[in-house]
């Protein structure tokens, strides 16, 4: 790129009145190589840059006299020549132009090229060199401390990719989340493109089981809580996300064990009883009784089965074949009650950073306090007698000091 930088150092300190030796003192540097920028036959060193535009009073790109006819053509140049360096493996010819693009990206960035220029290592599998490796990952720490990460998700993806399994972690802790699917995501075109299909695939099933449970639970509680939602709507839709979660898991359940399946305990317990406890309100709203209590004694069942498991730790699977080996860590905690002084067992579901919860002391809390439940707790034997089940499944103990 052709720079008129000597030229405009010398406008600026004459516009400026000032003589060479006055500039030098300034810049902490001597006459002499003040004469030698002017005269075009020295430069000086690019990190001076921003100082000497910000004493002219005006930007870098103004004091290199570069146009943006300049800066794409200097952005296609040496796209090309990386792009020729790549496919010729040539490791020194990359890491002196990756170099180049770091030293010059806040004034000559285009952002629709970066991508690109990652994507020439990645099928050229330079990446493999440490040493260019080591220039990709100041580059991109360049990158994303000059632009917004959101701006350059190829980038980031590119990476993921290319990153070696020392550095990964690291990596995906600075740039990915775990409370979203951006970590998985990566992960999963990681190791497809790596070849690696059996860790892509513990990644699939975990982006299909979340993409569904998201389905099937996260709307019942926004739903349920919502004061103007009628008792009709949600049967409806507590009646559909059963149903469409029993599809999925090829499960063809009787109406009384709607919430259930009918197959016992899968990893779909917790979205169960979410949805189990808001299709027996909305029936029971309905004065539909014994549907009502068909559908609470159904996820009570539900609660025990899990509640009553003697193991500390063990996994849950589920009969869907789309998740064929997968599986959720499940472990009881103990959790304080707050003021009460006690504390309760409780069970985690865990995958991948994603926690969900079965409390039966909050469950029992929340039926007896929702009026909803009213037409079938009002001296009904078989109410109580589901109610003195699910107390059973609180076990408690004095909160240690």
């Amino acid at each position: 790129m052709k720079l008129n930088l000597g030229n405009q150092i010398r406008s600026n300190r004459r516009r400026m009145d000032l003589t060479q030796e006055q500039l030098a003192d300034e810049f902490g540097t001597s006459p002499q190589a003040i004469s030698r920028w002017e005269n075009g036959t020295t430069y000086p060193d690019i990190e001076m840059l921003p100082m000497i535009a910000s004493f002219f009073g005006t930007s870098v790109d103004a004091l290199l006299g570069c146009t943006d006819q300049e800066k794409e053509k200097f952005c296609n140049d040496i796209q090309n020549e990386l792009t020729t360096a790549a496919k010729d493996k040539d490791a020194e010819k990359t890491m002196e132009l990756l170099r180049e693009i770091r030293r010059n990206l806040r004034e000559y960035h285009h952002g629709y090229w970066l991508w690109g220029l990652f994507d020439e290592l990645w099928k050229s599998r330079l990446y493999t060199d440490k040493k260019v490796l080591d220039e990709m990952r100041m580059l991109a720490e360049e990158i994303f401390a000059v632009y917004p990460k959101e701006d350059h998700g190829c980038v980031i993806e590119s990476m993921a990719n290319m990153e070696d399994d020392e550095h990964i972690e690291a990596f995906l802790k600075d740039y990915a989340s775990i409370h979203d699917l951006r970590r998985q995501r990566l992960l999963y075109y990681r190791y497809k493109g790596r070849g690696e299909l059996d860790k892509a695939e513990q990644m699939r099933h975990f982006i299909l089981w979340n993409g569904l449970n998201d389905l099937l639970t996260v709307p019942a509680v926004w739903l349920d809580n919502r004061s103007s939602f009628s008792p009709e709507n949600l049967r409806w839709f507590c009646e559909t996300q059963l149903n469409y979660l029993n599809a999925v898991n090829c499960l063809t359940p009787d109406k009384k064990h709607l919430v259930s399946g009918g197959a016992g305990m899968d990893l779909w317990c917790q979205p169960r009883v979410i949805l189990g406890l808001s299709y027996a309100k909305s029936l029971a709203k309905l004065g539909e009784t014994e549907a009502s209590l068909d559908a609470f004694e159904d996820t009570v069942g539900v609660i025990e089965r899990v509640m009553n498991i003697t193991d500390d730790e063990f996994e849950l699977a589920c009969s869907s074949p789309a998740l064929k080996g997968f599986s959720l860590k499940c472990a009881f905690y103990w959790i304080s009650g707050g003021s009460d002084g006690k504390e309760y067992r409780d069970l985690q579901l865990e995958s991948n950073g994603w926690n969900e919860w079965i409390c039966p002391q909050d469950i029992l809390r929340s039926v007896k306090n929702d009026s909803w439940y009213g037409p079938i707790s009002i001296s009904c034997e078989r109410f109580d007698s589901l109610t003195a089940r699910l107390k059973k499944c609180i076990i408690e103990r004095e909160a240690k000091e």
